[in-house]
């Protein structure tokens, strides 16, 4: 599972064409998926158009299980088109499908269904989220804004 994460880094990275600052962003996430779950890591913005793109990126999730601490690591994939955003993630418990809204690339407010794939079933149901993306100053991975 962990050669799945560390394959989608590296082609996220080929794919940018080594210009990673420009397109890139830390994200910052909380999620209820049954469980609070804390989640921190990196979005890379691939495609030019300046309301339709594709982001990947991969990231760490913190959460209690049992009263032990856990950190996971996951994949994540959004397709954003003019404000809305859907998207799936992918970790060892669950795959999330999910749909929401996007505010300039800056902002996802989300919700799906996290559908369990392992014998323990610590994520599954509904879930809700919402991630802040920081990316540096005069970067391309967040979109302009429209005045008419």
């Amino acid at each position: 599972m962990k050669n799945y994460f560390v394959l989608t880094f590296l082609l996220s990275i080929i794919l940018t064409n080594a210009q990673i600052l420009d397109k890139a962003a830390v994200n910052l996430a909380y999620r209820y998926t049954g469980r609070n779950v804390l989640q921190a890591g990196l979005e890379f913005r691939l495609g030019e158009s300046s309301y339709k793109s594709l982001i990947i990126g991969p990231s760490m999730l913190y959460t209690r299980i049992n009263e032990t601490h856990k950190f996971l690591p996951e994949a994540n994939v959004y397709y954003t088109n003019n404000g809305q955003l859907y998207g799936v993630s992918i970790n060892e418990y669950a795959i999330e499908p999910r749909i929401g809204i996007s505010l300039l690339n800056l902002l996802f407010l989300n919700t799906g269904y996290a559908f369990p794939i392992h014998k323990e079933k610590y994520f599954k149901g509904i879930t809700l989220g919402i991630q802040f993306n920081i990316a540096p100053n005069h970067s391309k991975f967040y979109d302009k804004m429209k005045i008419m």
